[in-house]
């Protein structure tokens, strides 16, 4: 779910994969493995994407 969102977001605002691994300080190959659901980064990480790709978390019952 929230690779998926992560996904749709980048395709909208046209960013890659690239830079936003560079963004939040991963290599490259890291982005690639967790967009690829073959690795978690920890909750710091995917709040900066979210941050950085305008993404808001929200959770209802």
């Amino acid at each position: 779910m929230i690779r998926e969102a992560i996904k749709e977001a980048m395709k909208i605002r046209k960013i890659k994969a690239i830079t936003l691994a560079e963004h939040i300080g991963v290599a490259k190959s890291t982005m690639s493995l967790f967009l690829n659901g073959k690795l978690n980064l920890g909750q710091d990480k995917i709040e900066r994407i979210f941050n950085f790709l305008g993404i808001k978390l929200v959770i209802t019952e």
